[in-house]
């Protein structure tokens, strides 16, 4: 039973009561909270600062106890009155520890290493010695040397390459199209292109009389003929159009819809964004002829639904 209250038990005693038994303190405390811990046996009360134990006065100092207190106090201890620390922090002990380890020391932890690495420094040494450094020993280099990436890196750059430095590609190019004979090529196809085109039009065109085949004679028709001219604009004006928009701040409750289709002869559905794109229904308002407003008791996650207006 949850009770939302404070309970005035007017100094009356509560009898055969048991604290609440849990394995951990619980996440969420206040002040003066209490608890027992089935895991340490013991009880702890939430001081807005930590779990304090209720039997620190009188119980027997435990390993995690000693540890915590040591943790949460202010003094130290002396190297020497912990066992083999001494030992373990030696210059061997530390370079065998690091040496067995997977983690690594950052360079600049180690006086004079990032002077003796860097860029400068490494490329001095390795120019004034006599050893070379196999292209495998270095990160990246074997693929570099690739054809393939070779020539991806020339490709992609802005950088070109002299003629001349291409075994036989002077010879090659001796036989290929000149500027001028191409540009030639190329303007006869644009004639050629030009010349199809107006053929293909020509054909469009002379396919009606001589009265109406330019949109000047066409216009002048419909502007004679009044029928003529009242069906061609009645099914214009009553082709229906289409408005889609997907909606949803995670804030507003209303949420206006500009469809600008010019009627309020609309019809609005409204569903899910992802699958399994269910049909969804809220309150619809025909603002006006090119606006509706969707209420919703809550308001929709970003983008949650999609809004398709047709009129």
């Amino acid at each position: 039973m949850d009770i939302l209250t404070n309970l005035n038990m007017h100094g009356n005693q509560i009898l055969d009561v048991s604290i609440q038994n849990l394995a951990q303190a619980p996440s969420e405390k206040v002040i003066g909270q209490v608890y027992f811990n089935t895991q340490e046996k013991r009880m702890y009360c939430w001081t807005g600062d930590i779990w304090l134990p209720l039997d620190a006065k009188d119980a027997s100092p435990t390993a995690v106890s000693i540890v915590r207190t040591i943790n949460d106090g202010t003094s130290l201890i002396n190297i020497d009155k912990v066992k083999d620390l001494a030992t373990k922090l030696g210059a061997d002990s530390l370079v065998q520890t690091i040496n067995d380890g997977s983690a690594n020391i950052n360079a600049d932890r180690i006086q004079g290493l990032s002077t003796a690495i860097s860029g400068e420094s490494i490329v001095s040494k390795i120019n004034e010695g006599d050893r070379t450094i196999e292209k495998e020993k270095v990160d990246g280099l074997v693929e570099s040397l690739k054809n393939e990436t070779i020539v991806a890196n020339i490709n992609a750059g802005e950088k070109t390459i002299n003629t001349n430095k291409v075994t036989g590609l002077d010879v090659s190019l001796a036989g290929k199209e000149t500027p001028e004979g191409a540009q030639a090529k190329a303007n006869t196809a644009l004639q050629q292109a030009k010349d199809y085109a107006k053929a293909e039009i020509t054909k469009v065109v002379g396919g009606a009389s001589g009265a109406y085949d330019t949109l000047k004679e066409i216009e002048d028709a419909l502007k004679k003929n009044d029928s003529l001219d009242q069906i061609v604009n009645k099914a214009l004006k009553e082709k229906t159009g289409k408005f889609s928009q997907d909606i949803g701040n995670g804030a507003s409750v209303e949420i206006g819809v500009k469809h600008n289709l010019k009627t309020q002869d609309v019809s609005v559905t409204l569903r899910e964004k992802d699958s399994p794109f269910a049909v969804v229904y809220t309150d619809v308002e025909i603002t006006d002829e090119n606006t509706v407003t969707l209420k919703f008791a809550k308001a929709p996650k970003l983008n949650a639904y999609r809004v398709i207006i047709i009129g």
